[in-house]
């Protein structure tokens, strides 16, 4: 599918999302609702960066790439990372790396330009082409390594929120909740449109 059919294709499900969100009955979310969102956090909390685990085809980075000063995004599969490196050649301000998140993420974040992120956490096994790392959903170790970086992250979106606790090998939704609790109580916390939501509180 070429670019312009995608972003079509994900207008088209924004837009049942919109209908959905109308009648209260939102569950899975179609990808340009969830960029929309990463737009809107980025904008309350004043972010210039989004750092993203789970680059897989790069639609979340080229869409990002539009709202953010700098897209750093991490893939474990070195096609997928291949793959969306090519698609996202055009875009300057994206940087594609191949690795495990939970090693590369705290190498990015502890760069001295790297300040005033959004890190999207969606760096998970889906089946089909994604990539299976030691654990099938990272996230509870990855914001363990985050809270060292406080200082630097606005907000972290963790994806997919309905899945833990159901799928296999992922930790439970109280698990995932007592993290965030636990490191970053000092922020928002909220789920929205299938994401767990923690956003720095602003001054104002």
């Amino acid at each position: 599918m070429n670019r312009q059919k995608s972003d079509l294709a994900a207008l088209a499900g924004h837009g049942k999302d919109l209908w959905k969100l109308f009648r209260f009955d939102v569950a899975n979310p179609h990808s340009w609702s969830k960029y929309r969102q990463l737009k809107a956090v980025g904008r309350r909390t004043g972010a210039k960066m989004l750092i993203e685990t789970g680059t897989f085809l790069g639609n979340t980075s080229m869409r990002c790439s539009k709202a953010f000063d700098q897209v750093v995004t991490i893939e474990l599969d070195p096609e997928l990372h291949q793959r969306a490196k090519s698609f996202l050649s055009t875009r300057r301000n994206v940087e594609c790396i191949l690795g495990d998140a939970t090693k590369k993420l705290p190498e990015v974040l502890v760069r001295e330009e790297c300040s005033q992120a959004v890190v999207f956490l969606d760096g998970h096994f889906s089946s089909g082409e994604t990539a299976h790392g030691d654990v099938p959903e990272p996230a509870c170790e990855l914001l363990s390594s985050l809270g060292q970086f406080k200082d630097k992250i606005c907000a972290i979106v963790v994806d997919d929120f309905r899945l833990f606790g159901v799928e296999a090998g992922w930790p439970r939704k109280s698990e995932l909740l007592i993290a965030a609790e636990e490191i970053f109580g000092d922020y928002r916390l909220a789920v929205h449109l299938d994401q767990l939501l923690i956003e720095r509180i602003s001054a104002n």
